[in-house]
């Protein structure tokens, strides 16, 4: 009004547009940008992304009582990898295994994954592992490269890592060996669940 601006007459906001508009504030400060589509779910300072199955290095530094086991105290090689589900806030950091070459759905079965230094919670125990800062899209890569780039030094807490005869540290030897071109999805083991369940979603969300 006469070059000034004017708030004009408000309306009362409905419960709807209050939760949208918090919702997208809240999106907006946590993340920004275009999503790819290894993106699975963002909610808050949670995100939780797809890696697909592929060939990625890998490096054990294990317990001198357990090389012989492993073959060697430190072995590191490109080895197949099944396909993985991260989730990172800022509270956690876990990751689970899916089979397939399929971007998991709400209602993809989740598997224990089968690496050391993962309970079976899918908790990944930090150590000494300088981790990214920040849940955004953009830092993605970087989680990916804190846990696959680390040193896998022990299998942590109760529970089977993969159904292998001889146990986790004979699975990893001769994956480390060579003997399997894809990674063997039959020793996943089962955590019962999906990824709905996990995120507390129902199975026809999307």
């Amino acid at each position: 009004v006469d070059g000034e601006p004017v708030i004009g007459v408000g309306q009362a906001m409905t419960p709807r547009a209050a939760m949208d508009l918090a919702r997208a504030l809240l999106k907006r400060a946590a993340h920004g940008g275009f999503l790819p589509d290894t993106v699975l779910y963002m909610g808050g300072d949670v995100i939780v992304w797809w890696v697909p199955p592929g060939r990625r290095h890998i490096v054990f530094r294990v317990e001198e009582e357990h090389a012989e086991a492993l073959g060697g105290i430190e072995r590191g090689e490109t080895v197949p990898h099944p396909g993985l589900v991260m989730a990172v806030s800022s509270k956690v950091w876990r990751v689970w295994a899916v089979k397939g070459t399929a971007r998991p759905t709400p209602a993809t079965a989740i598997y224990q994954a089968p690496y050391f230094n993962v309970d079976v919670g899918g908790n990944i125990c930090r150590g000494n592992v300088p981790v990214p800062e920040g849940t955004t899209v953009e830092k993605i890569a970087a989680w990916n490269d804190a846990f696959l780039g680390s040193y896998f030094t022990h299998p942590n807490g109760m529970g089977r890592l993969v159904r292998y005869r001889g146990g986790a540290y004979a699975f990893w030897r001769e994956m480390l060996d060579g003997r399997f071109r894809r990674f063997p999805e039959r020793v996943l083991v089962d955590v019962e669940t999906t990824l709905g369940g996990l995120l507390g979603l129902q199975e026809g969300a999307s």
